[in-house]
């Protein structure tokens, strides 16, 4: 169980929304209060990924989350969606930045990492090995057009190359590809199953574990939070989130706690003899 603490105001640059960025982060507070108290309700731990931008926005938070026993793991810097297709520097520059915000306010070093809007190349792994990370989200192993996604099958953990995030090499890094539906084979996230339904998830989550495939699951802040209406996104933005969302976590961690266990990534890492 992963949660990408996207601002609301990247979500609006993505969609190329002219916006007031100071009133437009109203979200990330409210958002994580909601997913940690069920957290608390099923007694589990996740990992929150956090964009140094935000962490800087959002100190008190970021604590709390790491005070309860979440992991914090680092999304990057602004989360701008081309920021780790940059050169090597470029990267290093920001990912080590955003590394030590999260280690000042956490008190402990960041090992996860998911690229912002899951988009990555090859020099994303090597600022990872320098920078001292066991493990990277950022693959889907599908192509979403006009959002993410890399043209490979790879489900299960493994090692990238320098080349491409998506193919399996020498790296120390452990890739954790963001788990799909293997008929539609569109990404488990709560933006997704809110648009598609229960169903779709809970089939998906039983055919990735009867492949003996760990599930990467992701929600955002937004997602349980009541949205303003702006011109210019999608209505799929808007389906089903706030308390409705919630509701369909609730029935997820449920149904997953019945069929195996709930882990951070960095668990995970561990239990695959890395980290």
């Amino acid at each position: 169980m992963s949660v990408d603490v996207d601002s609301w105001s990247s979500l609006l640059r993505f969609y190329s929304i002219n916006h007031d960025s100071s009133m437009a982060d109203f979200q990330v507070g409210f958002g994580i209060t909601k997913l940690l108290e069920l957290f608390r309700k099923h007694d589990i731990k996740a990992t929150f990924f956090v964009p140094g931008e935000v962490a800087v926005k959002n100190e008190q938070i970021v604590r709390v989350v790491s005070q309860e026993g979440h992991e914090v793991g680092c999304h990057g810097s602004a989360h701008e969606k081309n920021e780790c297709l940059l050169t090597m520097s470029q990267q290093m520059a920001k990912i080590k930045e955003a590394t030590e915000i999260i280690q000042k306010q956490t008190g402990r070093r960041p090992k996860g990492f998911r690229a912002p809007c899951l988009r990555a190349n090859g020099e994303t792994v090597r600022v990872l090995e320098r920078l001292g990370y066991v493990y990277d989200s950022s693959v889907l192993p599908s192509i979403v057009p006009g959002y993410y996604g890399y043209p490979t099958f790879l489900s299960k953990p493994y090692h990238p190359s320098f080349t491409s995030l998506a193919e399996k090499g020498e790296s120390k890094i452990l890739e954790f590809p963001v788990s799909v539906n293997p008929i539609l084979r569109v990404p488990f996230s709560a933006a997704w199953m809110r648009n598609l339904g229960l169903r779709w998830v809970k089939l998906g989550i039983r055919m990735n574990f009867d492949r003996a495939n760990p599930v990467v699951f992701y929600v955002h802040p937004r997602d349980v939070t009541p949205l303003p209406r702006i011109k210019g996104l999608p209505w799929h933005v808007y389906k089903n989130t706030g308390y409705r969302t919630i509701e369909m976590l609730d029935k997820i961690i449920e149904y997953v706690k019945k069929q195996g266990e709930i882990l951070q990534g960095i668990e995970l890492a561990e239990r695959l003899g890395q980290g």
